[in-house]
């Protein structure tokens, strides 16, 4: 195909706003980032798969439970269905920062538990699309192609210039 395998894309900050200084803990807190459903419906035609790696340290804070947060995701997968996007899988990492687990970024455990679930993954062919410097740390060090994105540099901006450049 395209030599576009697949896409791995953070939560807070690529495909919603962040919320400054606390956790989006119920889908009624969850706003997507400008374009971002419409780029992740474009950018589904164009990868094999796409999965969501994201650190969610508030429920080890017991700011929501497993259970908010798989419904928030649920909710978060209909909208993106609905414009014609898929997401096939969701790994996050409910651990404090402090206990430098294997899994919260910058380490790679979600990565690598990807790649388990789905052996067919190239990772030459693969991307990371982050917004902070554990995001881009994580997919350098499985060797991912990492894109930095912010407010103004955002995921539907980056999906766009990918798009016309294949």
């Amino acid at each position: 195909m395209n030599n576009l395998d697949t896409l791995f894309l953070d939560r807070d900050g690529v495909i919603n706003k962040k919320l400054e200084g606390r956790y989006v803990s119920d889908f009624s807190e969850f706003e997507f980032m400008k374009g971002a459903v419409d780029a992740i419906a474009k950018l589904t035609l164009a990868f094999n798969r796409i999965i969501i790696i994201t650190n969610q340290q508030g429920i080890a804070k017991e700011i929501m439970s497993a259970t908010d947060l798989h419904t928030l995701h649920a909710k978060m997968e209909e909208s993106i269905e609905i414009s014609g996007g898929k997401i096939d899988k969701i790994y996050y990492c409910p651990h404090l920062e402090s206990i430098d687990c294997k899994c919260r970024k910058p380490n790679t455990g979600m990565i690598e538990d990807a790649l388990l679930d789905f052996p067919k993954i190239v990772i030459k062919e693969s991307y990371l699309v982050g917004d902070s410097e554990s995001d881009i740390e994580a997919g350098k060090r499985m060797n991912l192609k990492t894109i930095k994105v912010d407010n103004e540099y955002t995921l539907s901006k980056w999906a766009s210039e990918l798009l016309s450049s294949i």
